[in-house]
């Protein structure tokens, strides 16, 4: 009887330790579970701020415990194009610009000082002084010498930190390309060339610009003006003579060898300086500074509202970036980033690149839904009937192709899709247009939305109307099934909402997927059931189980959504169709976001953040 009772005890004891074990490795897992959230949210909270920071936080959420949380924030990192925040200055940042090789970032402030900083890895150089003003151009001579105008009426030229030479009397400075030749502009408005090496004058200064000079640019054979009174002059650099003028507008304005922009009556225009004509449509808005590339059509501008947009060919690359009150603006020599200069303090660093390439490559012209897709209309319509009572507003496939379905204003039409004949008189219910259209998984039913707010079931083998319909407070545009779940619907509305929907139970699951600004058009669910694309312009990605965006926006001027076979997104509008990234997709996204994060020096606050961490910890 006692070794029978050693033997329950001892059993006893072990499933007692073995429960202890079990329950403490429950509590570790929570308590990283709990971490993880928290640091992707700090992740999220200081990524338009410190975004060095906001990637070693994600990847230390993802370490903590692999949270839906952590890998949103691990996408985030990974598909913003802001890359960097730079601080040093005390003031306004008045002044930005690329070296000729792209290696080297200066900037100049209204504290008078100049700094440079390595424009791959963002370490800054040492501050530079000698100005008694704030510095109000930057720019590099083509052997990597930094030259500055400033408030205090001189231009210097500098070689890291040394000043080289005596200042030179002038407010706006242009190099040729070999770096031989300066031109200057003075107060006065009087553009003069100096040569580099001796400081020496060539020739005769060029005729005084009486309103003042606004920018100069220099080619080593062409000098072009442009000055407060919003006149453009071209210049032959040898013989002083005008060769050119072209009425412009005072406000900001931008001249490479090409092409020349500026501001008339809140109006943007681009001019090509050989043919003088517009080479794009105009774009109004409120403008403060605006930068082209070295060559070519990539334009970049910022608005008063904070907004910064990039044109490539006066098409938009992309949403438009957020920044402060700009200053100025500097793209690279190979166009591949863009700096922002402003008054907060802080120069703003944006990867272009990634901006393409979150916009896609295209995949060819778009397709149509159903082509040529017949008109809806009663017998008692005639084919004379108003354009607008003759255009199919919506179109659906079934899920076997052997029917498909057209809705013109309010009816809807099924037809047969071998012989294109209606298979029954209009279906109507709906009070407005209807404009969205879709199968159930299944195909015996057709969901159909519009602008009267409901959305409506019918019976494709009979046409009567189902006994559900569903009510939201905006017009519907978009519906999508589940292909996995005929009980789950996707809902989009005009007002850019999306929702989902369990039709078994009438009642919407989670909340609602915020982010859109206009009519949702196309939704799509993925092969594997656990994300969601939404088309509004551009597209989104949303996490089915936490209801949050993954990743940054796709795209732009896309109307279509769809997932391919290899679970990569499909985007279609005017222009054709493109083949969009799913970084929802990237099978080691933490490995991804530390090597971003390697590019960087580790930040000085990490501490202050991970006390219990270092670097080598998070990204080793």
């Amino acid at each position: 009887m006692k070794a029978l009772r050693a033997s329950l005890l001892a059993v006893l004891l072990l499933a007692t330790g073995s429960g202890a074990v079990v329950a403490a490795r429950e509590v570790v897992s929570a308590r990283g579970g709990v971490e993880s959230v928290r640091l992707a949210a700090q992740s999220e909270s200081v990524a338009s701020v410190d975004p060095a920071m906001s990637r070693l936080l994600a990847v230390a959420a993802w370490r903590a415990a692999p949270t839906p949380e952590a890998r949103r924030s691990m996408l985030a990192a990974l598909t913003s194009p802001l890359t960097a925040v730079l601080r040093g200055h005390r003031n306004s940042v008045y002044a930005v610009a690329y070296s000729r090789d792209g290696t080297t970032l200066a900037t100049g402030g209204a504290d008078g000082t100049l700094r440079t900083w390595d424009a791959r890895s963002f370490r800054p150089g040492e501050p530079v002084t000698g100005h008694r003003g704030g510095i109000t151009q930057v720019t590099f001579a083509a052997n990597g010498r930094v030259i500055t105008a400033s408030r205090d009426r001189t231009v210097r030229i500098w070689n890291g930190t040394e000043q080289v030479g005596e200042p030179i009397a002038g407010t706006m400075i242009a190099p040729d390309p070999p770096g031989r030749v300066l031109a200057v502009g003075d107060q006065n408005g009087v553009p003069r060339l100096l040569n580099l090496t001796t400081r020496r004058q060539l020739g005769r200064a060029f005729p005084r610009h009486p309103s003042g000079l606004r920018d100069l640019t220099f080619d080593g054979r062409v000098l072009t003006t442009y000055d407060n009174a919003g006149v453009l002059r071209i210049w032959n650099a040898r013989t002083h003579r005008l060769i050119g003028r072209i009425a412009g507008g005072p406000g900001p304005v931008t001249i490479n060898r090409d092409n020349v922009a500026f501001i008339v009556d809140g109006t943007l225009r681009r001019l090509d300086l050989t043919t003088r004509r517009q080479t794009n449509r105009p774009i109004r808005g409120d403008f403060v500074a605006l930068a082209y590339g070295t060559e070519g059509n990539l334009l970049a501008t910022a608005q008063r509202n904070g907004l910064v947009h990039v044109l490539a060919n006066g098409v938009p690359l992309a949403e438009p970036f957020r920044a402060g009150a700009v200053r100025d603006l500097a793209l690279s020599p190979d166009g591949n980033w863009l700096a922002a200069a402003g008054d907060d303090e802080v120069v703003r660093v944006w990867d272009l690149a990634l901006t393409r390439r979150l916009g896609g490559e295209p995949a060819g012209a778009a397709p149509e839904a159903v082509a040529g897709a017949p008109p809806c209309r009663p017998a008692t319509v005639k084919a004379s009937a108003t354009r607008r009572t003759e255009l199919a507003t919506a179109t659906a496939t079934s899920p076997d192709g052997r029917q498909f379905a057209t809705a013109t204003a309010g009816a809807i039409c099924l037809w047969d899709a071998r012989t294109r004949k209606r298979l029954r008189e209009p279906l109507t219910g709906h009070t407005g247009q209807v404009n969205t259209l879709v199968y159930s998984p299944d195909g015996a039913e057709l969901v159909s939305g519009g602008d009267d707010h409901t959305i409506r079931w019918w019976s494709t083998a009979t046409g009567t109307p189902g006994e559900l319909t569903l009510a939201q407070a905006s017009g519907i545009s978009a519906l999508a099934f589940d292909p996995r779940d005929r009980n789950r619907l996707a809902t989009g509305t005009q007002n850019g909402t999306v929702r989902l929907w369990n039709l078994a139970e009438r009642r919407p699951i989670g909340p609602p997927f915020l982010g859109h600004t206009g009519a949702v058009t196309s939704i799509a669910f993925s092969g594997d059931g656990t994300t969601l694309a939404t088309a509004a312009g551009n597209i989104r990605i949303w996490d089915l189980n936490t209801h949050k965006q993954l990743g940054a926006p796709l795209g732009r001027a896309l109307t279509t959504v769809a997932y391919g076979a290899d679970g990569g997104l499909i985007g279609g509008g005017p222009a054709g169709t493109r083949r969009l990234w799913n970084p929802a997709l990237t099978p080691d996204p933490a490995t991804e976001v530390c090597r971003l994060a390697g590019r960087f020096p580790p930040p000085l606050d990490l501490p202050s953040y991970l006390p219990d961490q270092n670097y080598p910890d998070i990204c080793p």
